[in-house]
């Protein structure tokens, strides 16, 4: 039996770098049965796969995203296509445009909860701070305004149960479908409202911007796009914001520099924690044609995971990648993915993780974990602690 034979899905949940470690030292490129995926995983080859649509197509013929969401959607489309999703997409989370209005969003959301922390005395920062965080700037930016904390939360654990789904489970499936109809139902109306009424969300700009006089893009067309990135806006920048506090509550001569000089620092944690533990793994393609890569051929019409988890480890780009440090200078990490398909809201995130970071120390500058409640890291495809206990305050 191969290496990848034994590899699990749970283990891949409990732990996938070792397991990505081992593959880049034997088996840089391998089919991996309990994902039915190729798993790519060295630095050179996930860059080369993302960059090149013509051997390596975005559109997936097993794709839990389509299955779950329905198509087309911004991930998994080249072409004509993609570029109508980007350009109704991207004019909301430019840099420029993203520095005029994501200061004062995230932080009227982030106090009051911040208030509710210090009332409390302690808290679970994943469901009392980031995820209420990401998922309501997200919301606001997109232009839902009356969607609420608990309901955001609970689209996006159900849609996730989908866009993981690579081994098809009947139970998962069924989660992400009942939640991805209910969020349909949910956004159409204001999407209908927009119609007629444009404005600056980024709902509006994805149904007029780029559209010929009195046209739109249609609904059905932009609906599966609105669920990935509900997902995907919603889950990197909280489950991030967590990884990086992780990082820095375990290396405290690294928190008091962020404490000491937050300009300087909490840019490059956040960074270094992207770099450390990507929130999302990986970039799925489909081989166009029969390819060598990484010593291995890949048949045509293949499943390919270009694991920018793994990448953002390579021993050959990065010295001791298993380490947190917030000095490194080896260049970008690979968290936010590689080519045409690079995050469009990497802008909107890396700001909205840097305040919500910089926001929660600046008000509990002795926070630290609670003995005995450590945060336990999940997940491959997304991962992050789902629960992450602090306390603060002398008498704790």
């Amino acid at each position: 039996m191969s290496f990848t034979d034994g590899i699990t899905v749970e283990a891949l949940e409990a732990d996938p770098y070792p397991i990505y470690a081992e593959l880049r030292r034997n088996a840089p490129v391998a089919f991996v049965p309990a994902v039915n995926l190729w798993f790519v995983t060295r630095w050179k080859d996930v860059e080369t796969v993302a960059k090149s649509p013509d051997i390596f197509s975005a559109a997936v013929g097993t794709s839990p995203v389509e299955r779950s969401f329905g198509k087309p959607t911004i991930l998994t489309t080249d072409g004509e296509t993609h570029k109508q999703l980007r350009q109704g997409v991207d004019p909301k989370y430019r840099p420029r445009t993203v520095a005029s209005y994501a200061g004062d969003l995230v932080r009227s959301i982030a106090e009051p909860y911040l208030d509710r922390i210090a009332a409390q005395g302690s808290a679970e920062l994943m469901a009392d701070y980031f995820e209420p965080v990401s998922t309501l700037s997200l919301a606001r930016s997109l232009g839902l305004a009356d969607v609420d904390t608990p309901t955001l939360r609970r689209w996006f654990y159900g849609l996730a149960q989908g866009a993981i789904n690579f081994e098809n489970d009947p139970k998962r499936q069924e989660t992400a479908d009942a939640i991805s109809a209910e969020v349909g139902a949910a956004v159409r109306p204001t999407l209908e409202r927009l119609i007629r009424e444009p404005d600056d969300s980024a709902l509006s700009h994805m149904l007029h911007d780029g559209m010929p006089d009195g046209s739109t893009r249609s609904i059905d067309f932009l609906m599966p796009t609105i669920k990935v990135i509900l997902l995907g806006g919603m889950q990197e920048p909280g489950h991030g914001a967590g990884s990086i506090l992780v990082g820095l509550l375990t290396n405290p001569e690294q928190l008091r520099q962020v404490l000491d000089d937050p300009e300087t620092f909490v840019p490059r944690a956040v960074d270094e924690g992207l770099r450390w533990v990507a929130p999302i793994g990986t970039q799925t393609r489909e081989t166009t044609r029969a390819v060598e890569i990484g010593g291995v051929t890949i048949p045509a019409g293949a499943p390919v995971a270009a694991l920018v988890s793994s990448a953002s480890r390579d021993e050959s780009r990065f010295t001791d990648p298993d380490s947190f440090d917030i000095h490194r200078d080896e260049g970008n990490h690979a968290a936010f993915g590689f080519g045409h398909h690079f995050c469009s809201g990497r802008f909107f995130a890396h700001e909205q993780m840097c305040l919500a970071l910089r926001l929660l120390l600046e008000r509990f500058p002795d926070l630290r974990l609670v003995p005995g409640k450590e945060p336990v890291f999940r997940g491959w495809e997304f991962r992050a602690p789902p629960a992450f206990h602090v306390e603060f305050g002398a008498n704790s």
